[in-house]
């Protein structure tokens, strides 16, 4: 069951970084930032895997990314999106279920303040006023990682995917 754990985690990991960095990689000239899905992958993570394996898998599939786009998030993307699985269960059956459902709209909210403050303290000189023009546009990443979770999360649950773990 170990070795199993480990196989997802790493496949997880390396989805995370693989959708986080290629697939579906919108800029947002707005925010300097991109729409991804990547947070999607980290969501279903947290919904499949033990706590400790969903940390790590977003932590090192995002930082990792991070390390090779934009280096100066790395150490705090692998906080935050550690923060970000803490929302999530995986002791449901299923991994569309009310908590989870709950868990996409906390951690959005959470993702976004968090890299806010980033860019307050990185770009505009710590003045948290500046940085607001960002915020609006900020909230269309958490969306549509929210939308593919969904889509993906309840075509997973028609396979029975948890029923692996």
């Amino acid at each position: 069951m170990k070795v199993k754990r480990l196989v997802m985690t790493a496949v997880f990991t390396a989805l995370v970084f693989v959708t986080t960095a290629y697939i579906l990689h919108i800029p947002i000239p707005a925010t300097g930032g991109y729409v991804h899905i990547g947070d999607a992958v980290i969501y279903l993570a947290a919904a499949c895997l033990p706590l400790p394996y969903a940390i790590f898998t977003a932590s090192v599939g995002a930082g990792l990314c991070d390390a090779l786009f934009a280096p100066v998030y790395v150490i705090p993307t692998i906080i935050i999106k550690a923060i970000l699985v803490l929302f999530f269960t995986n002791k449901k059956d299923k991994i569309i279920c009310k908590r989870n459902v709950i868990a996409l709209i906390l951690a959005g909210v959470t993702g976004v303040l968090c890299y806010y403050a980033v860019d307050a303290f990185l770009y505009f000189d710590k003045n948290f006023l500046a940085a607001l023009s960002t915020l609006p546009m900020s909230f269309v990443q958490p969306a549509a990682s929210a939308a593919a979770f969904l889509i993906i999360g309840a075509a997973l649950d028609k396979l029975n995917f948890k029923k692996l773990f």
